[in-house]
């Protein structure tokens, strides 16, 4: 008669409950990613460990629901604080998700690449501008991150330039680098008393 195999051993309920968060977390990437799914008002998920790492709350739906360890890869680090009671977490793939529980409707937004470094240089959240309200966009041939302070853009044509101010008011109100002057070539200068900032297909002089 033979001997019955031995039964396999139990997964402990903490990994069980931690592969359950982990594969939630892919899927639900997977679909944002995929379809655009915007990120609920509040908070979809508890907090999750990926790579070591705790992601959650408002960050956590941001990476999530923008496409996650797809998109952003694991996390490099624990969330820290920023300033003004702000929050912060790097991911591997050169991105950050910044929060502050008054700005930008209470969400964390992306801010990456040659425009997190620009960002960087100028002080960060504790510089002229801010925090970020929006994460990283895809406006004509630019991309942009809208900051409290202005916006940062980054071209091909123009490189990565800030716009602030009332240039900014005029470029945005012809749909900024998605209209009628595109992207910007260069920062701002004075010519006499006024300020003037050369964009694709003109040049915006204020007042």
């Amino acid at each position: 008669m033979s001997r019955l195999a031995p039964l396999p051993r139990p997964i402990p309920l903490a990994m069980t409950r931690r592969l359950l968060a982990a594969s939630m977390v892919l899927a639900v990437s997977v679909v944002g990613a995929v379809l655009g799914v915007a990120r609920p008002a509040s908070p979809a998920h508890a907090d999750i460990v990926l790579g070591g790492h705790s992601v959650g709350g408002k960050i956590g739906d941001a990476y999530i629901f923008s496409g996650g360890i797809l998109k952003w890869g694991l996390p490099t680090g624990a969330e820290h604080a920023a300033a003004k009671g702000g929050r912060f977490q790097n991911f591997k793939r050169d991105a950050s998700f910044y929060w502050h529980p008054s700005v930008g409707g209470g969400n964390a937004h992306e801010v990456g690449g040659a425009i997190r470094q620009r960002w960087y240089a100028s002080g960060a959240e504790r510089g002229p501008m801010g925090y970020p309200t929006s994460s990283e966009l895809s406006v004509g041939s630019g991309l942009l991150n809208n900051f409290q302070g202005g916006v940062i853009c980054f071209s091909d044509s123009g490189g990565v330039q800030v716009v602030r101010g009332g240039i900014l008011k005029k470029w945005q109100a012809q749909k900024s680098a998605g209209g009628y002057y595109g992207v910007p070539l260069g920062g701002q200068y004075k010519v006499g008393g006024r300020y003037a900032q050369d964009f694709q297909n003109g040049t915006i002089f204020w007042p």
